[in-house]
């Protein structure tokens, strides 16, 4: 009898859309409302035909066979019954459960159809949901898809959504294979960190929450997301004279510095491979390490880690480094070229102030003997401007920072070696991914982040911004099947 109702009304809901569709021919009324119109009914019969298909696919499984192949004992436990929210609406679904030993209650129309586990939200949604909540607050992340498809989407289910898919991207990662490179490839790693905005409770004396803050105190705090970037690249011809006039600009000099660190085309870089982890800087180092070592099939590949002076990213990509045996094909930890020309102008300002013409010739002067392999020079050039009685203590102070931060730095400032194999000198593509994967989504107005929150939204863009988005729902689909069933014919 249901399945008659069910046919009765499919077939009413489409005479209906056929005579709504024949009205608007001699309507006045827009092409805009013909389309909202003509989406609400295609949606209530698409609900209605799925609604359909459900029952006809319970008969179906029924009638073909009443057992099920599996590797231990079961029983029948009745009838049970689910919520299930499509792309069409919501739908309350019956289905037969069994008991297993060993696995326990097996819903057996949830795993032949792969219906999701532990939410009624369809896998597409999940998809949908998660993508837009990548991007925008959760209130707002459902907006579009209740404007759409009308489905009453709270942004507390979109919270729940995150967090749900967030606690699979880990295993994702691990378990799905790389793409290896069997030729001879050049890889970068490159690291950095942004701070995430967190959550913090401000405690009275009482132990009791404080409805208002001190002078001074502060309800938040940051915890510093480490990105992981790596990706492959073919080595090419690089000219001196081109990348001091990238680092120099033609305008405004300082300004084109800083663009140059925001912005990155990505035409040289290949396949890149983007996460983030909070409070964990060594994990995004052994990841980026780890995942290199994946995909280098060749002996003769070799990679490179153009990184900044952080503290502690030197020793930490070392000791990976010796850890997956890969120090015959390292070729070098690269100081990005574009903060040590920021200390160089640092340096110019001072010398000569910051209207003066000399300021520019000094710092091309400087910089193009620093991409020439002479550091050392520029080291006891900058070491006889501290001897100069016109400097005032404090200046020469400044200069001395540059001196021992160019010192402790020199040996990952070859960049004479690193230009003559077509090596990038730069980090601007960690820099920008921490731009567009943290900051861009974690620090939007307002927003404060439980560690745990906080991870799991970082997973899930990455998820997205990598282009897995696709074969991770595939991959969580997989993991949520309790047992693989068989009809048995």
């Amino acid at each position: 009898m249901k399945n008659t109702s069910i046919n009765k009304e499919i077939l009413t809901q489409i005479n209906k859309l056929y005579a709504v569709s024949d009205n608007f021919i001699t309507e006045d009324i827009s092409i805009e409302k013909i389309e909202t119109s003509l989406l609400s009914h295609l949606l209530s019969v698409g609900l209605s035909l799925l609604e359909h298909i459900l029952e006809e696919k319970k008969h179906f499984i029924k009638t073909l066979s009443k057992d099920y192949q599996l590797d231990t004992k079961y029983k029948n436990t009745g009838i049970k019954t689910r919520k299930y929210l499509s792309l069409f609406g919501l739908l309350t679904i019956e289905r037969n459960t069994i008991f297993a030993q060993g696995i326990g209650n097996i819903f057996v129309l949830d795993e032949l159809l792969q219906l999701p586990n532990n939410t009624k939200l369809s896998y597409n949604i999940q998809k949908l949901l998660g993508e837009n909540a990548s991007e925008n607050n959760f209130n707002e992340s459902v907006n579009l898809l209740n404007k759409l498809l009308g489905l009453n989407l709270s942004g507390k289910m979109s919270e729940r959504n995150v967090s749900h898919l967030g606690s699979y991207v880990d295993s994702y990662y691990t378990q799905n294979p790389v793409a290896i490179s069997i030729s001879p490839v050049c890889f970068s790693a490159s690291f950095d960190g942004k701070g995430v905005p967190k959550i913090k409770n401000a405690i009275a004396k009482k132990g009791n929450p404080k409805s208002r803050l001190g002078k001074g105190e502060k309800r938040g705090t940051k915890e510093m997301a480490t990105v992981s970037v790596i990706s492959s690249f073919t080595p090419k011809n690089q000219c001196v004279s081109n990348i001091i006039s990238t680092l120099m600009g033609d305008n405004n000099i300082e300004k084109k510095v800083v663009e140059s660190k925001e912005k990155n085309d990505n035409k040289w870089h290949k396949d890149v491979h983007r996460r983030a982890f909070l409070a964990n800087q060594n994990k995004a180092i052994d990841y980026g390490i780890n995942n290199i070592k994946d995909r280098m099939q060749h002996p003769d590949s070799r990679f490179v880690v153009p990184i900044d002076a952080g503290p502690g990213l030197e020793d930490a990509v070392l000791s990976c480094v010796n850890k997956y045996g890969l120090s015959s094909q390292f070729d070098g930890i690269i100081l990005d070229i574009i903060h040590v020309s920021e200390y160089v102008w640092k340096v110019g300002t001072i010398l000569f102030g910051e209207k003066s013409t000399k300021r520019a010739i000094w710092v091309r002067k400087i910089l193009t003997s620093l991409l020439n392999g002479q550091v050392n020079v520029i080291i006891e050039i900058l070491k006889d401007q501290t001897t100069k009685k016109s400097l005032s203590q404090l200046k020469k102070d400044k200069i001395e920072k540059v001196i021992t931060y160019f010192t402790n730095h020199k040996h990952k400032m070859n960049y004479k070696k690193f230009i003559e194999k077509g090596y990038p000198i730069s980090s601007a593509l960690a820099e920008s991914t921490c731009g567009y994967l943290v900051k861009d989504r974690m620090e939007q107005s307002g927003m404060r982040w439980s560690s745990k929150g906080a991870q799991n939204m970082l997973d899930l863009r990455a998820v997205k911004l990598n282009g897995n988005m696709e074969s991770f729902i595939n991959f969580v689909n997989q993991k949520e099947r309790k047992v693989i069933l068989k009809l048995v014919a």
